[in-house]
């Protein structure tokens, strides 16, 4: 009886190696792919927008469309730290002929509507990043999740890109 047992436990742990591990790895190496390819689209398209001074609708749906291709929805923010020039005084209210550099933030939605109405413009030197998350979970998620009871965050595929901006740019669409 116990050798019965024993190997009915054999079967079983055979039965996951052979057919649970090979199909967990295979979506994990799915899910690995769509990080890269939201990597590669954020940087591309941060990239030339940096470039441009301008993030233009063509562009940014153009964008969209390469992140709709994983199967997974995101989460877009958009930051716009803007360089803003103040003179500096001394302490009896005289300026003493140097400037102090600030960066003033846009976010989000701000940025968002321009692009949509015809495009967001930059200075050159102002500093733009673009962060990705996923909003849904990613097939090997939802597989781990059901196979191991686990909870997995949504936030797996998570990309910020950006830097300084280059050129100054000029709104339309640019393509």
């Amino acid at each position: 009886m116990e050798n019965i047992l024993w190997k009915l436990l054999a079967f079983i742990l055979a039965v996951v190696l052979m057919f649970l591990a090979p199909i967990v790895t295979f979506y994990d190496r799915v899910d690995l792919i769509s990080y890269n390819n939201v990597y590669s689209a954020t940087n591309e398209f941060a990239d030339i927008s940096r470039e441009l001074g301008v993030i233009n609708k063509s562009n940014y749906n153009k964008f969209i469309s390469t992140l709709n291709a994983t199967g997974l929805t995101y989460d877009i923010e958009f930051e716009h730290l803007q360089k803003v020039y103040y003179p500096r005084f001394d302490d009896s209210g005289n300026p003493t002929g140097s400037v102090e550099v600030r960066y003033e933030g846009t976010y989000g939605e701000d940025i968002g509507e321009q692009v949509l109405s015809g495009g967001y413009v930059m200075e050159s030197g102002d500093i733009l990043y673009v962060q990705v998350s996923n909003s849904s979970n990613t097939v090997g998620e939802v597989l781990k999740s059901r196979l191991l009871g686990l909870s997995i965050p949504k936030k797996t595929i998570f990309v910020k890109g950006g830097g300084l901006v280059h050129n100054t740019g000029v709104k339309g669409d640019n393509e």
